[in-house]
């Protein structure tokens, strides 16, 4: 059976601020930053019966709920900042969003980009 995450995707949550101390997100989140981006790890379980996108977009999201205060403490301006996905696609791109993710976005402030790439 082939996965819902493929053709291939990639999803990062990128943050912007004044004076965002970088250091203290990485030893808050114990997490290594690449750049000012916060990479979803490849290995997320999937939920084959859940909307394709879910479990990327919820991982980033309950990031950042659950350490929204520190986060904007450390400089995080949610407003400024984004929610990537980079969507591979071959003939073909449709896309459906879960609206209580989108909900829990909106509520951030967070904005959703997607780049989608033909191959």
């Amino acid at each position: 059976m082939k996965s819902k995450r493929e053709p291939k995707m990639s999803f990062w949550m990128t943050l912007y601020g004044k004076n965002i101390d970088l250091s203290g997100i990485e030893e808050l989140l114990h997490i290594q930053l690449d750049n000012n981006s916060i990479r979803v790890p490849d290995n997320l379980p999937e939920n084959s019966d859940g909307p394709v996108f879910y479990e990327e977009i919820e991982w980033l999201l309950n990031l950042a709920e659950e350490n929204e205060k520190e986060l904007i403490r450390l400089g995080v301006d949610f407003s400024d900042s984004q929610i990537w996905m980079i969507y591979y696609y071959d003939k073909q791109c449709n896309m459906e969003y879960d609206p209580d993710l989108m909900g829990r976005m909106g509520k951030l402030g967070l904005k959703l980009c997607v780049s989608c790439q033909e191959i």
